[in-house]
């Protein structure tokens, strides 16, 4: 709650000077961040002095920059881009911590959970936009120290969950680029829509501001009672239909009813873009839960997915509005892209997208597309690499340069597996198999896989 309120106050605040967007540069900073957690990963994982250390520096980064961003250096362009880039470091840092906890919550605790974070902050929002400006920026510099320690707290009494099934691998992580180009593509027509009509202070500003977060708030509980109440589930392509749906009514409707709806019109897309926040949050969770890489990595690849195309679309918002632009031309181009990124990249057609908040779906059953998966990744992951099968594929692999990909369909076609069982295992079609399969003959000079079969059984260890 406390890292909703403060990310957008901080960046929703009038701009000390025209000269540094306070949103470009944060996002910008936060992407880099998010970047080098990722490749820092490799070297192996932080200790939990490390993590504690660097709460400490995030929490001080987020203070200064509510701070600096409120009271300027003698040069408010310094000032500025220095109070940005330290707040998204800071933000990027307890975005993963907290991303931490909420991997290792069951996902019929942590969707609550999330909703009702949403409707606080929300609730929260509206309360330090109301205020002057000296007692806002009081709040938002102790709004840090806050975070860290009730993250602390809240990952030190996680509740107990039943062991998740790891179905999201080095084999099947690739199953998810549909989802992770969806998000660039919103990400980026949201940043640009940002620039182009959201920056102007709404107006009537009471009015807009409540009738935004209001929105918000209703919008969680009805996600709360939905999931809660009434015991439904969610989908991750029809959720971010509701996103779609909401960007693109305020898009259509508002060079026709700006004069009397136009503020509250663009209200619902400041409600999608938090809803949009929330969502891809949970969706990481459930991700990184299900996932044999750390949470941190997780997050910090998945979120630079939207902070960076975020920042990218602001800046050629803001260039767009340098250069002039047909506003309603932007509007129709804006609602044609986001169809066209639904249609084709956040369906339930990818087994990756599909296995999102299963869960969350299955209603008790025993048997279930997530807990066959999982279970199939671990009979495929089980010890094997001595036996003798194993060997001779390997031997095949470096004297014919099979690909890694060719290297496991040859081990698992010499096993006796079916090209829909390697479908499965790689979350990908049979057809994409099919074309794998055909490479893999073409190199072994083989035209069936008992051919396939003899030649693996031929090699000599």
């Amino acid at each position: 709650m406390t890292i909703h309120i403060w990310i957008y106050c901080t960046t929703h605040r009038p701009s000390p000077t025209d000269d540094v967007s306070i949103m470009s540069v944060m996002y910008l900073a936060l992407s880099a961040f998010l970047i080098a957690v990722v490749l820092g990963s490799k070297r192996g994982a932080l200790s939990d002095a490390a993590k504690r250390r660097l709460d400490v520096v995030a929490g001080a980064c987020m203070a200064a920059a509510a701070l600096l961003l409120a009271l300027p250096l003698a040069s408010e362009a310094v000032g500025t881009a220095l109070g940005a880039a330290l707040g998204g470091i800071g933000v990027g840092w307890a975005y993963m911590r907290w991303g931490e906890f909420y991997s290792e919550l069951d996902i019929h605790y942590a969707t609550p959970l999330i909703f009702l974070t949403m409707a606080l902050g929300s609730v929260g929002k509206t309360i330090v936009d109301f205020l002057p400006a000296a007692p806002a920026t009081a709040v938002l510099a102790c709004l840090p120290l806050i975070t860290f320690a009730a993250m602390r707290r809240s990952l030190a009494t996680v509740p107990d969950a039943p062991q998740p099934a790891r179905y999201y691998n080095e084999r099947t992580i690739g199953s998810l680029w549909r989802l992770v180009a969806g998000i660039a593509v919103y990400s980026l027509t949201v940043g640009i829509i940002q620039s182009l009509f959201l920056e102007a202070e709404p107006s009537p500003y009471f009015a807009s501001v409540l009738v935004h977060h209001g929105g918000e708030v209703l919008l969680s509980l009805a996600l709360f009672v939905w999931v809660v109440g009434l015991k439904r589930g969610l989908s991750f392509s029809r959720t971010w239909r509701l996103v779609l749906l909401l960007v693109a009514t305020a898009l259509i409707f508002a060079p026709y009813l700006e004069e009397v709806f136009g503020s509250y019109l663009f209200a619902l897309i400041r409600i999608a873009q938090t809803f949009l926040i929330l969502f891809l949050f949970l969706a990481l969770a459930d991700i990184a839960r299900h996932s044999t890489y750390r949470p941190i990595t997780v997050f910090a690849a998945g979120w630079v997915a939207y902070s960076l195309p975020f920042a990218l679309g602001k800046m050629a918002g803001d260039a767009l509005q340098t250069w002039g632009h047909d506003a309603s031309m932007i509007m129709s181009l804006i609602v044609w892209v986001l169809v066209i990124a639904t249609l084709f990249f956040l369906d339930e057609s990818s087994a990756g997208n599909h296995l999102v908040f299963t869960e969350l779906n299955d209603g008790g059953d025993e048997d279930t597309p997530a807990k066959r998966m999982g279970a199939m990744q671990q009979t495929l992951d089980e010890p094997g690499a001595a036996d003798t099968l194993a060997l001779r594929c390997a031997a095949m692999t470096e004297a014919y340069a099979l690909t890694p990909r060719e290297s496991e369909i040859l081990e698992l076609l010499a096993r006796g597996r079916s090209k829909a069982y390697i479908a499965d295992a790689f979350f990908i079609s049979e057809n994409t198999v099919r074309g794998h399969v055909k490479r893999l003959y073409a190199k072994l000079d083989v035209h069936s896989k008992q051919e396939l079969v003899d030649q693996v059984e031929a090699v000599e260890i």
